[in-house]
């Protein structure tokens, strides 16, 4: 397969010209992040492990960290991330014939010995269709040839395999941390086999492996002697600290959940009935507080992160979650880190969690009742009152808390009106609570419907039509209406497309490969979501869809009836029957002590609200302001301004240098940046200043460097004066290099621009757009034949305006100049080489001079 691609550095030339600059985000797909792992593919068995959705999405997913890092663990092995494309890269590589890459070294995933996906839940099915097509590996597996990459799968939503068997060569089903090398083993050492050799001897001795070709489609018994007759899924005994990566991978973007996640604990005890990560993490894993705590600061110190999550199903269920969170609080207040934990369960939320978890920030605290009554949330067995609700509610509120979240389920199995009027007066219950407390305090209501997963109590169960659910939702919004609540309503299609999926088997493949030909892609988003698309689809392969809202007898055969958990299917099926006539019981409630209002030295408010002051150091330490030159080059010249921010605001923390912070709730590090450049330009001379607490020693400015991506560089550092004018307001010129083919006609170009009065042109806002005469903030622009800084190429000269000398940017002089048009110049190398001050009397004065 190899030859039929471009050689690595011909492949990174392509993209650094054809892709990178035409993309949204370029950083999503230029890898280089803060602990990628970067090996040679020479005699190492190759893996392109992927998430099929947007890297902003599955860089938040640990499982994803957990697998690369220890796959990469094994110097027998090389693994590399890929992730789904979004809409405009994908128009790209279709239309310069890019194949999909991977983010490490950018080599076409056909080159791997393995392609390896990992769905999170249904509605990504498409993606991964989507990757492969990109990748030109065929979609269906009976279609490969030996010499492409097996393309494997695993991940809980695989629990139900059917849907996509047709295309995948292999499942893993299960916890993978343990077996997976075990996996990896066989096929390496099977390189040279056929396809269908290789797979045999994986499921040979491989436990929890599924090839979906060794069974019968229909009835799902094997059709070979080696399978197995059931699939067991895989678990792990405990939850190993040698897990987990000291360095994950930090991304330079912005992504979903921009945080640290740390598990705490792998299950749930409470077994609601209608979900399925309760059936398929059984059971109950958890990590010591002593590990967690170490993990933590250990991790905090290698990745910069300033907000960890305590991640699990249910980590109020802890059995150590106050003291740990107590003592992580205290820990971390000092460095400014954030604790923040996930949804948390009503009626465990005590005040000394709440002390604790505000200590550092307040971060945003989601509740889930599921159901509006005591009756049907013992139904799916969640089991928390009314009351256990509203005591939270008010502790939160009472400690500062304006804002908290609901979540709610609609459609769920023997619900009645009785149930949707439950949920609008606990609604409004909520609201009162806020009311009764100074402050405006907003309601986040979140309600989704209902839909039967595969390996739950409520598997057989019927799902609401979007008619009856888009009907509910009406009427919850409606009654439920109120300045301080935000309500939002998941799309019943969406919903209704997702349950079939959950539940439908192999006959959905060729309604995904019709859709995905008729373009879905990103289908749990609603902004590319398009129920008209897929119900053509079904159309098409003539599936009615509407049949599998239908429930199902306990005599049906179902799709996952080969796949094995823990709970045996009689066992669910009796979990099924207790709630035809469970009775609702008194949940066991945790006490919440309401604390007095009380005066405090550092609290004072009149009117409406209270307000916060900074608690008074007790001591003067000696600050200084340090001004940093700085430069970046290689890929990182596609990341945004504020991508560049956050990578000097993590560097520095794990520089561990001592940055001053703001006051108040929300510090932030005293940090004051230059002009922004230009996604996509390199440069030499970009500026910082920051307020440290003590002066910058050499240890100090050595740590800075050190933690620096690779990409980035610090070229020098000063002391400077408290001055209250900030750099982008002192600085008016920008010296640009913008490097070109010779062509000597670009001199007479720039000499007719020069000798204009006017340069007007059209420059978009975000708002609109606007005509602008550049030509006064034009101070210098010059043509050199052979640049000294790039040779083979030309050079372009500009001293444009910045600040109070005016404002023009280098593509808008030479797309005016008519060197390039809108499109060309984006693959043009620029570089800024200097920003100055200059003085009335001309005076050239760099940062580091004034």
């Amino acid at each position: 397969m190899a030859g039929i691609f471009l050689c690595s550095w011909k492949m990174q030339h392509l993209l650094e010209k054809k892709f990178f600059p035409y993309v949204n985000k370029p950083g999503r797909y230029t890898g280089g992040e803060l602990g990628q792992i970067v090996k040679s593919p020479e005699n190492r068995f190759t893996i392109a492990h992927g998430y099929p959705d947007m890297y902003d999405i599955g860089m938040s997913y640990l499982g994803l960290q957990i697998l690369y890092y220890i796959i990469n663990s094994d110097d027998r092995f090389l693994c590399e991330r890929f992730f789904a494309p979004d809409r405009d890269a994908e128009q790209v590589m279709r239309r310069e014939n890019i194949p999909m890459f991977s983010l490490e070294s950018h080599r076409p995933l056909a080159e791997f010995d393995v392609v390896g996906l990992k769905p999170a839940y249904e509605m990504v099915f498409t993606n991964m269709l989507n990757i492969l097509d990109l990748a030109r590996i065929p979609l269906r597996a009976d279609d490969r040839p030996d010499d492409h990459p097996l393309v494997i799968a695993g991940g809980p939503v695989v629990h139900n395999p059917e849907p996509t068997a047709p295309f995948i060569d292999l499942f893993y089903i299960g916890e993978a941390e343990d077996n997976l090398i075990k996996l990896l083993e066989v096929l390496k050492d099977s390189k040279d086999l056929p396809r269908i050799k290789r797979l045999e001897q994986a499921v040979r001795e491989v436990p929890s492996v599924y090839v979906p070709q060794f069974y019968d489609p229909q009835t799902h018994k094997p059709l070979v002697g080696f399978a197995p007759a059931k699939i067991e899924s895989c678990k792990v005994t405990a939850v190993k600290r040698e897990y987990y990566p000291l360095r994950q991978v930090v991304p330079f973007i912005e992504t979903v959940h921009d945080r640290l996640s740390v598990e705490i604990m792998r299950g749930c005890p409470h077994g609601c009935r209608f979900c399925q990560a309760t059936s398929i993490y059984r059971p109950v894993r958890t990590r010591s507080k002593e590990e967690i705590i170490s993990q933590v600061h250990a991790q905090v110190k290698q990745t910069g992160y300033d907000e960890i999550s305590l991640m699990s199903l249910s980590s109020s269920d802890h059995p150590d979650i106050i003291p740990m969170t107590v003592q992580l609080a205290r820990e971390l207040q000092e460095q400014k880190v954030t604790l923040s934990l996930p949804s948390l369960r009503p009626g465990t939320f005590s005040q000394e969690l709440a002390d604790a978890i505000k200590s550092t920030r307040k971060t945003g605290l989601t509740f889930a009742p599921e159901a509006g009554t005591e009756r049907l949330r013992a139904v799916i067995r969640k089991n928390i009152t009314d009351q256990d609700l509203y005591d939270t509610i008010d502790l939160v509120f009472r400690n500062g808390w304006n804002l908290v979240k609901l979540y709610f389920m609609i459609g769920l199995p023997t619900e009645t009106d009785e149930d949707i009027d439950g949920i609008v007066g606990m609604i409004r219950e909520t609201v009162s609570i806020g009311k009764r407390i100074k402050g405006k305090n907003i309601i986040n209501v979140t309600i989704s419907p209902f839909s039967p997963k595969a390996h739950t109590p409520f598997q057989w169960d019927e799902q609401a039509s979007p008619t009856s659910i888009r009907k509910k939702n009406d009427y919850i919004r409606k009654k439920a209406s109120h300045p301080l609540v935000n309500i939002k309503l998941r799309d019943p299609e969406l919903s209704f497309l997702e349950g079939i999926i959950g539940r439908g088997g192999r006959e959905l493949a060729d309604v995904f490969e019709t859709a995905f030909k008729d373009g879905a892609r990103f289908d749990g988003w609603g902004e590319t979501f398009s129920i008209d698309l897929w119900r053509e689809a079904f159309s098409k392969n003539s599936i009615d869809p509407e049949s599998y809202l239908k429930g199902l007898s306990f005599s049906a055969e179902l799709p996952w009836s080969h796949i094995r958990l823990r709970q045996s299917t009689e066992q669910l099926m009796k979990e099924r029957n207790r709630t035809s006539t469970l009775l609702a019981q008194p949940a066991k409630k945790t006490a919440v002590v309401i604390p007095e209002e009380k005066d405090n030295d550092d609290m004072f408010g009149f009117g409406r609200s209270r307000k916060r002051l900074a608690a008074r150091s007790t001591s003067v330490p000696t600050k200084t302001k340090i001004r940093v030159r700085w430069g970046r080059k290689g890929l990182v010249r596609f990341l945004s301004h504020l991508d560049n921010s956050r990578v000097f605001e993590r560097t520095i923390r794990r520089a561990g240098l001592p940055i001053e912070y703001s006051q108040g709730f929300h510090p932030h590090m005293k940090l004051s940046f230059g002009p922004p450049l230009q996604l996509g330009y390199s440069s030499e001379a970009e500026y910082f200043d920051m307020q440290l607490e003590r002066p910058l020693d050499l240890d100090m400015a050595e740590a800075f460097n050190k933690e620096l991506p690779k990409g980035f560089n610090i070229l020098d550092t000063r002391p400077v004066m408290n001055n209250k004018i900030s750099l982008s307001g002192r600085l008016n010129r920008a010296v640009y290099q913008v490097f070109v083919e010779p062509n000597d006609n670009y001199r007479d170009m720039i000499t007719k621009l020069l000798v204009k009065d006017s340069v007007e042109i059209l420059r978009a806002g975000k708002t609109e757009t606007k005509t602008v005469d550049i030509r006064s903030a034009v101070y210098a622009l010059d043509y050199i034949r052979d640049s000294e800084t790039e040779p083979g190429l030309a050079e372009i000269y500009m001293e444009l305006g910045v600040g109070t000398g005016g404002y023009v940017r280098p593509s808008e002089v030479i797309i005016a100049a008519g060197i390039a048009d809108e499109e060309s110049i984006k693959a043009l190398k620029c570089h800024r080489k200097e920003l100055l001050y200059i003085d009335e009397e001309g005076v050239r004065l760099t940062p580091m001079e004034f």
